[in-house]
């Protein structure tokens, strides 16, 4: 039995806001139909990717990151436009990007957090923060026979809904996920809940 759980830590998306998401996959499977879309509930927004956490530090992250979401007051975000990286000429992974005044908290908060798993051993992913949620990812077809085929350009497509949105949302509370690989996708498992908490008003005792 393992003694290891892939583990990161999220914003996870409103289920409110999932038609809105499924409408969009129903409107551009037609024209990205190489694309694997993500279905798994919740959508997110990936903090920290922690990887292998052992069991016995999974108490350790779970403590951390609630002490230190609950220094942060909620905020509000805003699903809206759509990108891709490495970017739209030569796609891997479709994206809605992430908006609002509260962008600013949200890299505060991630700041914080990743400063708190990396102190209990789990730095987590070096590269810079872009914050996102990942709706679909793009593999090239090798092909039975011939050359690699190369993914497709979706500047134009991504292009024509950069005004695209899912609507605001309140972010509470972040959460520690475990996430299972199976033959179907991913699974995700809330292991545990860290809430986000009001500062106090100046004066207030």
């Amino acid at each position: 039995m393992a003694d290891t759980t892939r583990t990161f830590i999220a914003v996870a998306v409103p289920e409110a806001l999932s038609p809105r998401l499924a409408r969009l996959r129903q409107n551009m499977t037609g024209e990205v139909p190489s694309a694997r879309w993500v279905e798994t509930a919740p959508h997110h927004v990936t903090l920290g990717f922690l990887g292998d956490v052992a069991h016995a530090d999974l108490s350790d992250v779970c403590r951390v990151t609630a002490d230190a979401a609950a220094t942060f007051a909620p905020f509000e975000l805003t699903l809206n436009g759509l990108g891709a990286f490495p970017d739209p000429a030569r796609p891997r992974v479709i994206w809605a990007g992430v908006g609002c005044e509260g962008v600013e908290d949200l890299r505060a908060l991630q700041a914080v957090l990743a400063k708190v798993v990396g102190a209990v051993g789990y730095p987590g992913d070096s590269r810079p923060f872009r914050p996102h949620v990942t709706l679909a990812f793009i593999d090239a077809d090798k092909g039975r026979k011939g050359p690699r085929v190369p993914p497709p350009d979706l500047t134009t497509t991504l292009d024509r809904r950069k005004n695209w949105s899912a609507g605001p949302f309140l972010v509470n509370e972040v959460t520690v996920f475990a996430s299972t690989l199976t033959r179907e996708g991913p699974s995700y498992d809330r292991i545990g809940r860290a809430p986000l908490k009001a500062r106090k008003a100046r004066g207030e005792s």
